[in-house]
């Protein structure tokens, strides 16, 4: 019996609709606590969709952030498998309505990953690898198809734009990324401690990587006054990068 079937056992599955990846994730219940399974097809498993990647950079950030607990991991020929115990809190969307409070959640989120060590990561997501990996998601017919390019002047087909982001790859400065910084991801309890989940996408990488989904996310959801506030200085033209480089996943 495949040991992820043993561990859910006669649980009931209930999916997740929340997420646009290609990754599937239902939550179930094990005794008293809330479980995670998440699964990724094959096909993603050297890129940053892979839940064996997510896993890994769980048990690495594990004791210096607060992220879920891997469970167990598991593959086989269709698709590799993690199940995860559940975080405590509520996401960070479900407070945007206090809206002084959204940008300090968001501005300790910030602190909190760039002030993770990567002397040691193992984990490289930096432009020049996750450029590769939409190369090969492109050639594969694996991007997302609800892309909206008109923001963006010139850029017309997904190959305008891997062409736009060769051209405009930045100087990296590297610290620990989340990779998918957003008010879904971030989980905060009722002492606003912060829990971080979906890390698929951690690693090295630049810092105005987090900072542009943050500043995206505070912009749309918000307003445009409140994500200023969010930056000391800006680098608008690393902001756009980061936000182009994420429009196809």
């Amino acid at each position: 019996m495949h040991v992820v079937q043993r561990f859910i056992g006669d649980a009931v599955l209930r999916r997740d609709a929340i997420g646009e990846s290609p990754c599937t994730v239902h939550s179930f219940q094990h005794g008293k606590e809330l479980y995670f399974l998440k699964t990724s097809p094959t096909i993603y498993a050297d890129t940053t969709y892979s839940v064996l990647r997510e896993a890994a950079v769980l048990q690495w950030l594990s004791g210096t952030v607060n992220v879920p607990e891997v469970v167990l991991t598991a593959q086989d020929e269709r698709q590799e498998y993690m199940i995860t115990r559940s975080v405590p809190g509520v996401p960070l969307a479900a407070h945007l309505q206090d809206e002084q409070r959204a940008l300090a959640l968001f501005r300790e989120a910030l602190r909190q990953m760039q002030a993770v060590d990567i002397t040691n990561c193992p984990f490289d997501s930096g432009a020049a690898v996750r450029l590769r990996e939409l190369e090969f998601l492109i050639s594969q017919g694996l991007i997302d198809e609800d892309y909206d390019f008109e923001a963006w002047p010139g850029i017309a087909t997904p190959q305008d734009l891997l062409t736009r982001l060769h051209a405009t790859m930045p100087q990296e400065e590297l610290v620990f990324s989340h990779g998918d910084l957003g008010d879904s991801n971030i989980f905060v309890t009722d002492n606003d401690e912060l829990h971080f989940i979906d890390l698929g996408r951690g690693g090295k990488a630049d810092r105005w990587l987090d900072i542009a989904f943050a500043h995206r996310n505070l912009r749309e959801e918000i307003s445009d006054d409140l994500a200023a506030q969010l930056l000391a200085t800006d680098h608008p033209t690393k902001r756009e990068f980061f936000e182009q480089l994420d429009e196809l996943f």
